[in-house]
């Protein structure tokens, strides 16, 4: 090939480049998408034979979608491959975020439900074709593979779909408009007001107009507008509803991870959450909830004052704890006695790290003779247990998938497991000097490392305390990142020495 000019062959060499990088760009994403597949292949058998959560929602979805008339192997299909995106771009069963592949499932399966209910009334109809609309805009509307943070961006969730060509052939074959379902997902921005409600507005208008639906049919714009609250409105209810009250605090406490608050905040912010969607979208959510199973109305309000109750009892043991002592314990592995050992399961019950542990395992690490274990006492050292901060040798834990350290195998990192304080001690100085007494009984037991879980944000803080921390592996969106702590660095040795004095 011969170039007129110097200029045509700069043009050529630079749409090479351009090529040859999204080649590159390509294959790195089929690599992660593989590796994703590979970590959940046993999630993956035990959800083909049906023994998980999500298999369960599935088979739920199926069976009431196809009551309701939606045609068998398209729903079965579109399940499929939901499942299948989820998983291989990270948002899986092993998602450490709120957004993920259950709660995209639970709100499914709750907008069919919520359908049925509301059809049973006399004031308002769904019918058939919007029943599929609402079906796969809740299937799909937090698909945002790439998202910087847990919250998806609904921009970011339009430009997967439409560049995904399996789902959109699941829309064209079911008889949709790409862009009316997209118009649904927009109005799913949360909260629907200020700014965020001006711009999903501006949008949703945009995509009505794409969907060759006139400006002036006030109608059935105002119709689409409303049946996308009614989504909205749904998938917030939906794991609330569908779930005991540990699967509302799970959800609560990955939403809190999510949006890096504090655990003092959860119980609050739960509250007000609640009283917000029941008080400012009133109509709205009485519609819902008055064609729902009794079971499913009973469940929902029974969490919703579950998390008052501990927002009451939080209030209570506040007042209570003002100018109560807080006492740190060593505790010795071969003298740990029963009281001690059911006091530190109640607490791991009650309030669950998100790296969770079995029972078994959480009991057999820490029986031990090598465990590292703080208790946080009220009083004395033996008072009431409140708290605690537990770990031991990295090599009697099993990491998050993705994590290799390689320190493993040489006995010389102490693994951070987790800290727990109960509701009511949170927001105080407890978890920090936790933290604290651990580093320094694990420097008194010889250890170089200290090695744990933890957001980004605290992990970034940390640092700017002049803490030795770095992150070893990220975890992108929920970033719940790998750190470690370098214990031989004399300035990190005194950063302990120095709180270690305060808190004896």
């Amino acid at each position: 090939m011969s170039f007129d000019n110097e200029k045509e062959k700069r043009v050529l060499q630079g749409i090479n480049k351009t090529f040859t990088a999204d080649l590159q760009n390509r294959g790195f994403h089929f690599g992660i998408e593989f590796y994703n597949r590979l970590k959940l292949l046993p999630w993956w058998i035990h959800y083909q034979k049906g023994d998980t959560i999500e298999s369960e929602l599935r088979n739920n979805i199926f069976n009431v979608g196809c009551d309701i008339g939606l045609e068998h192997k398209w729903l079965k299909d579109i399940l499929r491959h939901t499942v299948s995106e989820f998983s291989k771009k990270g948002l899986g069963s092993d998602y450490y975020g709120y957004h993920n592949i259950q709660h995209e499932l639970e709100a499914a399966y709750f907008i069919l439900l919520a359908i049925n209910g509301i059809n049973s009334s006399k004031t308002y109809k769904i019918s058939q074709q919007e029943t599929i609309y609402l079906f796969v805009a809740a299937l799909f509307h937090d698909y945002d593979p790439l998202k910087e943070f847990d919250k998806p961006n609904e921009d970011s969730v339009e430009y997967f779909i439409r560049n995904n060509p399996k789902i959109r052939k699941y829309i064209r074959n079911a008889g949709l408009d790409l862009d009316i379902v997209m118009a649904l997902i927009h109005r799913t921005a949360y909260p629907f007001e200020g700014k965020i409600a001006e711009y999903s507005k501006v949008k949703i208008s945009q995509l009505l107009d794409n969907a060759n639906i006139p400006r002036n049919n006030i109608q059935e714009r105002d119709r689409y507008l409303k049946l996308g609250w009614v989504l909205s409105v749904s998938e917030r209810i939906a794991g609330y509803a569908l779930g005991d009250y540990e699967h509302a605090k799970d959800m609560a406490r990955r939403n809190a991870h999510a949006l890096g608050w504090h655990p003092s905040v959860i119980n609050k912010n739960s509250v007000k959450y609640f009283e917000q969607m029941m008080m400012k979208e009133k109509d709205m959510f009485e519609m819902i909830m008055s064609g729902l199973s009794p079971t499913l109305k009973n469940n929902f309000y029974n969490n919703v004052s579950k998390f008052k109750e501990a927002w009451n009892k939080e209030l209570d043991v506040r007042d209570l704890k003002k100018g109560t002592k807080l006492v740190f314990v060593i505790e010795n592995q071969g003298e740990l006695q029963e009281r001690t050992l059911q006091a530190l399961i109640d607490i791991r019950k009650s309030v669950p790290t998100l790296i969770q542990v079995n029972e078994d395992e959480f009991t057999k690490t820490l029986m031990h003779e090598l465990a590292v274990l703080v208790t946080l006492r009220i009083d004395s050292s033996d008072g009431k247990i409140i708290g605690y901060a537990k770990g031991g040798p990295l090599e009697h834990y099993q990491l998050r998938p993705g994590t290799a350290d390689v320190n493993y195998g040489s006995m010389n990192t102490a693994y951070l497991e987790g800290m727990s304080v109960i509701e009511g001690f949170w927001g105080g100085t407890g978890g920090h000097f936790l933290r604290i007494k651990f580093l320094n009984e694990a420097i008194n037991n010889g250890y170089k490392f200290v090695t744990g879980y933890a957001h980004r944000d605290v992990i970034l803080q940390r640092k700017k305390k002049m803490e030795m921390i770095e992150i070893v592996h990220k975890y992108d969106p929920d970033k719940l990142d790998y750190y470690r702590i370098d214990l031989n660095n004399s300035l990190y040795q005194k950063i302990v020495t120095d709180a270690y004095d305060l808190i004896c």
